[in-house]
Order: structure tokens, then sequence, then C-alpha cells
């Protein structure tokens, strides 16, 4: 025979419920307030950083580098992006998504432990993915490649140097070459005409030459499309460091 509840009891048990339902919520809060604000969790799903970012390689990146999104609009950034920093940015094409349509998908990739994101695993995902990229070129910079290495000139000088000599930190880049019938106007024959960025735009590139869909492909960004700055890896632990 079941027992009955008193309602003292049935009062105290929903009084429980609504206190785990708080504290889930004020997790909830802070964990959004940490990672939309201050530093977000990102894994590594393609090769097209590669040899410096690997699949699988997790790393930590600060919305606030360039200016996290709020509610009330995207706040300004605490430093402007340089050559050779990597991002994560929102490809030109793809769908913009809303404030409340990213709360949503934070809060559902809460609470399943990042195995469901509503926003980005849908039909319409390749409109709505991040992608991690380096940054090649900056505003007023005429930029033109040459046997996959990228070659700058900064706005207002009159010398191209490549993109190495101008980053602010070493790096290596790795590609395949095009069959010998493909022609230099193609995609990922390694050779581009000079272009000159606009105000506000910024030449993003992969590290992988070959596979890497980036700025080649769609176009400069601006920085309204840039989520964060890639600050430390964490996983694997024998690649732990800056990446």
């Amino acid at each position: 025979m079941a027992k009955r509840q008193s309602y003292a009891e049935a009062v105290q048990g929903r009084r429980r419920v609504a206190r785990r339902l708080g504290f889930l919520l004020l997790f909830f809060v802070c964990y959004e307030l940490i990672s939309g604000l201050f530093l977000e969790s990102y894994a590594m799903k393609s090769t097209a950083m590669s040899p410096t970012v690997l699949p699988g390689d997790k790393f930590l990146a600060t919305p606030l580098a360039f200016g996290p999104r709020t509610l009330f609009g995207k706040l300004p950034g605490l430093s402007r992006p340089e050559r050779g920093d990597i991002v994560i940015v929102e490809p030109n094409y793809a769908r913009r998504i809303g404030v409340w349509e990213m709360l949503l998908d934070s809060f559902v990739r809460f609470v399943t432990f990042q195995l469901v994101s509503p926003a980005r695993g849908g039909s319409d995902s390749m409109f709505s993915a991040l992608t991690l990229q380096r940054v090649i070129g900056l505003p007023g910079d005429s930029i033109e490649m040459d046997d996959f290495v990228f070659k700058v000139k900064p706005a207002g000088s009159d010398q191209s140097l490549t993109e190495f000599e101008l980053s602010s930190r070493p790096y290596d880049i790795s590609h395949e070459d095009a069959p010998d019938s493909w022609r230099e106007d193609l995609p990922g024959s390694g050779h581009m005409v000079a272009h000159v960025l606009a105000k506000n735009e910024y030449f993003l590139a992969g590290d992988a030459r070959s596979s890497s869909s980036d700025s080649r492909l769609w176009g400069p960004s601006r920085i309204v499309r840039f989520r964060g700055k890639a600050l430390l890896r964490y996983w694997p632990p024998k690649r732990f460091g800056t990446p």
C-alpha cells in the first residue's frame, strides 16, 4: 500500500525541488558570465589549422579580447587583432546567431554536458559554424600569396614582407602541391593576386593551406564576427600550452 504524503511533506518536497532548480539556475548564470565574458572552451574538429592545432585539441579562448556579445550589443574589446593571432570567427557565409538563441543554445549545452547544441547541430549547422583561423592581414594591408606563403604590404608601407616576418608569434604551415594542370587563379593553387583590405577588414587563413576554407574563399572578415582569441591549449596534456 502506497504511503500517503502529508501536506507539510508535499510543501517541503516542492521547496527542495525549487531550491535545486534555483541552484542550477544560479550555477548556469555564473557559468554563462564566465564563458560569455572571460573564458570559453572550444574543441578543434577539422585539419584547417594543422600543424598548429590538430583535430581533437581543446583550448580556451577569451571573448574579452575583441568584445563579448551581450543582450545590450557587442561590448568594446580589450585589444585589436594582431598578425599571427589565432581567433574564433563566424565566417562571412554563416548565419549570425542572435543573443537569445545563443543563450538558449548555451543552456542546452550546459545541461547536456556539451553533447547537444540546437544552434549548431541542425540541418543548417554549416551556416552557423564557428571556425578557427589565423590573422594574416590588418585593415589597409595589401596581401598576395605565392607558393602558399602570404606576402603583406602593411598600410602606409612600400615594402612587402612575408607573413612570418610580420607575425607577432612564430608558426608553421602545411600544404599539398596542386596538380600540374591546376591554374594559378583557381582555389588551392597556392597563389593569390594582391588584395587591399578596407577599413575594419581582416584577412584570415588556416595554417593548412590546401584544406582550409578562409578569406581566400569567403573574403575578409570584420571584427563584429570575431568571437574570441585563443589563449591556451589544455588537451591533450602533451601539447599543453599556447597554441
